[in-house]
């Protein structure tokens, strides 16, 4: 069983690295965690605030410098480190948050400064890899890599990096083969899907990125730049859905993205004009089944002489009728009756099935298909204001048939209704003894 950090250990000036990842997977893996450890931050915040005494106030500006560092907060992170700089493990964290805000000399110098003061430790050996080639060091950072492999051959760190040296240098091939070494040594290394993500992402390769962009979205959900590639290869795809979760949880983790911003924007849009398509296109597929004559089928001349006489020309024309209505015409029986019904149900469709769809919304009985015209009639009929029509209009709504099937909930979920509009709705649909789908008081 996974051993429990304690986030008191923070504030140690012993405080070990490992402890400190395998608190950072913890929460990068669990939303739980992750909010414990944001009301734990909160906590050390007030506690730094409310000290008199400097030596216990620097310790505490450490715990909460990398409580703010783990949560992905960094620039805060490093206004705390800096109050406790003088502390020892400090050194290591204020690197690793310069080297995330690309300030890559002075990520060196506390790395650096951090050795000195006599820490060896293979992963600040590679990080300082990892710094020193984002600083453009790339051959003393390859180097060093290779110095490391005799004695860390069988580590999946070393092998990362690796690959990202020979990445830089522009050799690809090699890069991936390390990248698949280090999923081969540590199959839960975040960075070397991502690698390999964005790499199959380059070649075009989507369904490949896809897969390994999603392994990282599992082992490291707050890996930013995941999100992003991935939102925009599930945009790519149409599963705009997809796309949006992706940007809403970059946006989450950090509020300021404006790529996130913009890309979710775009996307929302594209669904939005999806659904209006789809929601067109099964519209016309409906309309031309129901627009089949029935003089298109093999029906016995009784049952089409009686049918004509009746002035249903059409399949819609049938729906608007039930077993009664035809029954009750002369010399229509049994036989032409299973004759029709067995037409409806090859085109999926049932006698009555129009009134019984439109007796559900407006919660009336009786037989007479008169007031079923009324759902068909567009929104103009309702008198809506310019403004309330121009916003239904743009959400795909046509009909008063189409509005009453939409319920509060469902009209308050597009961004572009508001209070007002929708009382305006339900008044005019009131006057019509009309309501919206789950609207029990309009209905009394």
């Amino acid at each position: 069983m996974e051993a429990v950090v304690d986030i008191s250990i923070l504030d140690s000036d012993g405080v070990s690295i490992d402890d400190v990842m395998l608190f950072r997977k913890k929460i990068y893996t669990s939303f739980e965690e992750k909010q414990k450890l944001e009301k734990e931050v909160e906590k050390s915040r007030q506690a730094v605030s409310s000290s008199r005494d400097a030596s216990k106030k620097k310790a505490l500006c450490q715990g909460l410098g990398i409580g703010l560092w783990l949560l992905g907060r960094t620039k805060e992170a490093v206004e705390a480190l800096k109050e406790a700089k003088t502390r020892k493990a400090v050194a290591y964290y204020l690197g690793k948050c310069y080297e995330e805000l690309g300030e890559y000399d002075k990520a060196l110098e506390c790395l650096e400064r951090f050795k000195k003061e006599g820490a060896k430790d293979f992963r600040l050996e590679m990080d300082l890899v990892g710094v020193k080639r984002k600083a453009g060091m790339l051959k003393e950072a390859l180097k060093r890599v290779e110095q490391f492999s005799k004695a860390h051959g069988e580590e999946a760190e070393l092998h990362y990096q690796w690959g990202c040296c020979l990445e830089d240098a522009g050799e690809y091939i090699d890069a991936m083969s390390h990248y698949e070494k280090t999923l081969e040594l540590d199959p839960e290394h975040p960075g070397a899907h991502f690698r390999i993500a964005y790499n199959y992402d380059l070649e075009g390769e989507d369904d490949k990125a896809v897969e390994y962009y999603e392994k990282c979205e599992v082992l490291s959900p707050t890996y930013t730049n995941v999100f992003i590639n991935l939102g925009t290869l599930y945009e790519d795809r149409g599963d705009y859905e997809k796309a949006v979760a992706c940007f809403e949880a970059v946006l989450r983790a950090d509020p300021d993205n404006e790529k996130a911003y913009l890309y979710l924007k775009d996307t929302r849009s594209a669904l939005n004009m999806y659904y209006d398509e789809e929601r067109i296109k099964a519209k016309d597929r409906e309309s031309e089944v129901l627009n089949i004559p029935i003089s298109d089928f093999e029906l016995s001349v009784r049952s089409k002489n009686c049918l004509e006489r009746m002035n249903i020309a059409t399949l819609k024309d049938l729906t608007l009728v039930t077993e009664t209505d035809l029954l009750s015409y002369k010399n229509f029986g049994e036989t032409s009756l299973n004759e029709i019904k067995s037409v409806l149900t090859q085109k999926g469709l049932s006698l009555g099935q129009a009134l019984d769809r439109a007796r559900s919304l407006l919660d009336v009985s009786g037989e007479s298909a008169g007031w079923v015209e009324m759902l068909e009639h567009t929104l103009d009929g309702l008198e809506l204001s310019s403004r309330t029509l121009k916003v239904l209009e743009k959400m795909g709504l046509n009909n008063i048939g189409e509005l009453v099937c939409m319920s509060e909930e469902e009209l308050l979920s597009h961004k572009s209704i508001k209070g007002g509009h929708l009382e305006e709705i339900k008044e005019k649909l009131g006057l019509h003894d009309l309501r919206l789908k789950g609207d029990e008081k309009a209905a009394e």
